[in-house]
């Protein structure tokens, strides 16, 4: 199979060097282990990003710009990151491919209208995990405004979703937990003030614990001057990772973002450190079944979860469900005629 991925919108170009030596978003790291993954068993795979200005070759995958799309040739399915309006371009540049819209946020009512597009209906709209799949549905087929649509005869759009692939953390230095060491890895964006208001809180109850703060990289960093808190900026992930390890928890009590997979859930789990969240959009999905959720509303059902965790951790682990060969077949079974016809009848 020749499978194009197009990214239109992040600002830079990106590779696999990424991966090992700086900080990258999880939708990038993502595309890019997927293309990996289908490259490494015998598919043609091209990555265009709208940024890129020089093609290479990495691990099997093409990387072009703009300025070299004329070689595409054959092109059997098409996953376009996030842009209808490009996923539109690139039907008409290619009718006979298979289409995909790649999701990964959640979508207010207003996505409903884009059932009115017949770009649109060509395609199957994927997103990151059930949980964020059954949201899309709903704002889609299910909502007031779409049981109008439906009445007036305007098709249903075909959604599925796709897991993010996460290989199975490794430490090559020695790790030793620390009880009083907590973590945070999102974008401040991701509630950070409000794990900010809880910290504060925590500090004064367990005078002990420090919080960590890391930053993807495609943020600006927060600057923050709060007792007990250490920014420690943007990390290659195998040095993240070694944070994570050497964690009491991953600290995420934060109720306002919700994740459509969460990387931070699943790598963490598979270090065997348990993440501290709310129950959010695809937290319970993701997370391990030992990992419990907190009613983050509440600082001090924060503080005893913590205070339960130095005595004894739950027994997180890595999930075989976002491994390479699982995620494989699920993203091959999305490629093919057989995943969109059972859209269709759903």
């Amino acid at each position: 199979m020749n499978i194009l991925w197009c990214d239109s919108s992040h600002p830079s170009a990106y590779d696999f060097n990424n991966l090992k030596q700086k900080a990258i978003g999880g939708t990038e790291s993502s595309l890019l282990r997927l293309t990996g993954l289908f490259a490494a068993q015998g598919h043609r795979v091209t990555i265009f990003q709208q940024a890129r200005q020089q093609q290479q070759q990495q691990n099997d995958v093409h990387f072009i710009g703009p300025q070299h799309t004329e070689q595409l040739k054959d092109i059997d399915a098409i996953v376009v990151l996030r842009k209808d309006r490009q996923l539109k371009v690139w039907q008409q540049r290619f009718p006979t491919a298979r289409t995909y819209l790649w999701l990964h946020t959640y979508k207010k009512w207003e996505f409903v209208f884009k059932r009115l597009f017949k770009h649109n209906r060509r395609a199957t709209i994927i997103g990151n995990s059930q949980t964020h799949a059954k949201h899309l549905k709903q704002q889609l087929h299910k909502n007031v405004f779409a049981r109008l649509l439906t009445a007036f005869g305007m098709p249903k759009l075909n959604v599925s979703y796709g897991y993010n692939p996460v290989p199975k953390p490794v430490i090559s230095n020695p790790v030793r937990r620390n009880r009083n060491k907590l973590i945070f890895l999102s974008a401040p964006n991701k509630g950070l003030t409000e794990v900010l208001n809880h910290f504060e809180k925590v500090k004064i109850a367990m005078p002990d614990m420090l919080l960590y703060i890391a930053n993807p990289g495609y943020r600006d960093q927060a600057d923050i001057q709060q007792p007990g808190v250490h920014i420690l900026g943007a990390l290659p992930q195998a040095e993240l990772w070694q944070h994570v390890a050497e964690s009491l928890c991953v600290f995420y009590p934060q109720t306002s973002f919700a994740e459509t997979f969460g990387l931070i859930y699943a790598e963490a789990n598979g270090l065997g450190t348990p993440v501290l969240a709310h129950d959010i959009g695809a937290a319970r999905e993701i997370l391990h079944t030992e990992n419990p959720l907190i009613d983050c509303h509440d600082t001090k059902a924060v503080i005893k979860c913590l205070q339960q965790w130095q005595d004894k951790l739950p027994a997180v682990q890595y999930r075989d469900d976002f491994a390479d060969k699982a995620i494989y077949q699920q993203w091959s079974y999305l490629f093919s005629s057989k995943s969109k016809d059972t859209e269709l009848m759903q």
